[in-house]
């Protein structure tokens, strides 16, 4: 129904939706680092950004559904691998957080592995 290409397109469309949503998550999470108990639980299940990023994470999983049902499972799940390159990036970007040299030395790794099997195809 669709092509591979179109689906490479709505793969990456997922995982940035999935990473955009751990953005969310972590700036929720610690925007309510202040509250304590039960109220802290209530906070983070009020946060607008927390309550966004699940939403984010859950189309995201939608979407990763519809790639199942059109590609072979060995095919899809390595690939989410090359999310660790968008987290990293998203990371620096929005968060300000450090990315160290190894850390990336090992996305690089990852990323190798992820191209070999996206080379792959759907054969």
């Amino acid at each position: 129904m669709f092509s591979y290409g179109s689906l490479l397109l709505l793969f990456f469309l997922a995982l940035l939706l999935e990473d955009l949503g751990f953005i969310l998550l972590s700036r929720g999470m610690k925007a309510t680092r202040a509250e304590e108990g039960v109220g802290r639980i209530r906070a983070i299940f009020r946060h607008p950004q927390v309550l966004f990023g699940v939403f984010l994470q859950a189309l995201y999983y939608i979407l990763l559904l519809g790639l199942l049902r059109e590609l072979p499972v060995s095919l899809v799940v390595p690939m989410t691998g090359f999310g660790y390159v968008l987290t990293a990036l998203l990371a620096r970007l929005f968060l300000r957080e450090r990315v160290p040299l190894l850390r990336w030395g090992g996305i690089s790794l990852i990323t190798i592995g992820v191209a070999l099997i996206a080379r792959s195809g759907t054969s």
